[in-house]
């Protein structure tokens, strides 16, 4: 069976909403929404979660604290079929944490807690376990400040050399840092960032020119996400866009996670890198459409019903 690994960070997200603003100290201390919901966050669970609900083999790689938080985020990922033999428990630190709040047009707005994302590193690692895969993923650079860069690059390109494929995303995590990113590049077959986050460390570049930037920095095949516009896929001489799917947007969250689980599924099962892009994003319309990272994302036939759907209607 297809076995895809996952680096990257979990947290405990809370999300709050609709939440129409926040409180201001001694003016409005306080802010009403009409609930909140508890679940397994952070790239790494959201998109090996979103892979086990399409059923892909997954594991997750990261790390937690010793408490009661830790312990939700490891049964909530067992619950979805991902294997967490991989997640370092920490006595020192913290688990991470996020209060999410989702306004009215399915925005998010983070109040986040780093804990053992900041000291997660190599030693924490089963290099043997996490090198027991098809399909490695570097879920959440700019968020693992001891694996980003240099350390991140090393684990890539020895994946690499045992055949395995290769995959980088990022997230603004501790912010968007051009040197560490362009380290990792040489080592990636596939890179799968936001066209946002690009346009930071690239500014005033159109999104073909990112995607060449990219290309030109050593990776093989770069994938621009370009949220409701669908995405780029470039590699080669090849440069193609493929739409997004119409969805009713209720929540944001993990849609770049998901889209990552529904192109890896695509890849996992044949298909070409064009037909990959769009079956991830199929995955990211099921996910906004839901409250949660991962919450809505059905099965892969019911996710490849949907590519197959808007292919006949052209």
């Amino acid at each position: 069976m297809t076995r895809v690994n996952c680096i990257g960070v979990l947290v405990v997200d809370a999300l709050s909403g609709p939440l129409e603003s926040y409180p201001i100290p001694r003016r409005r201390t306080q802010v009403i929404t009409r609930n909140v919901r508890f679940f397994a966050g952070g790239g790494a669970a959201n998109t090996a979660g979103a892979l086990g609900r399409m059923g892909i083999n997954a594991g997750v790689f990261s790390k937690v604290g010793r408490d009661s938080n830790g312990e939700f985020l490891r049964r909530e990922l067992a619950h979805s079929g991902v294997d967490t033999a991989g997640i370092c428990v920490s006595r020192k630190d913290t688990t991470p944490f996020t209060f999410v709040g989702v306004h009215s047009d399915g925005e998010r707005t983070f109040i986040h807690t780093p804990g053992a994302n900041k000291t997660f590193c190599r030693d924490d690692l089963r290099l043997n376990s996490l090198f027991k895969c098809n399909f490695l993923l570097y879920q959440d650079l700019w968020a693992l400040p001891r694996l980003d860069g240099g350390p991140g690059a090393r684990l890539l390109a020895d994946a690499q050399r045992r055949g395995i494929i290769t995959l980088l995303d990022e997230c603004w995590g501790l912010g968007p840092n051009r040197e560490k990113f362009e380290k990792m590049l040489p080592h990636c077959d596939y890179v799968l960032p936001s066209a946002d986050d690009m346009r930071v460390i690239y500014p005033g570049l159109t999104d073909e020119e990112i995607a060449g930037r990219i290309l030109g920095r050593g990776a093989k095949a770069v994938i621009l996400k370009l949220g409701a516009k669908g995405c780029l896929v470039a590699r080669d001489g090849m440069r193609k866009y493929a739409p997004a799917f119409r969805a009713k947007v209720v929540d944001t969250t993990g849609a770049g996670d998901c889209w990552n689980a529904g192109f890896i599924t695509g890849l996992a099962r044949g298909e070409d890198v064009l037909s990959s892009a769009r079956l991830g994003n199929a995955c990211a319309s099921f996910c906004v459409g839901a409250i949660g990272g991962t919450a809505g994302i059905p099965n892969y036939e019911t996710v490849s019903k949907r590519t197959e759907r808007k292919h006949k209607s052209g």
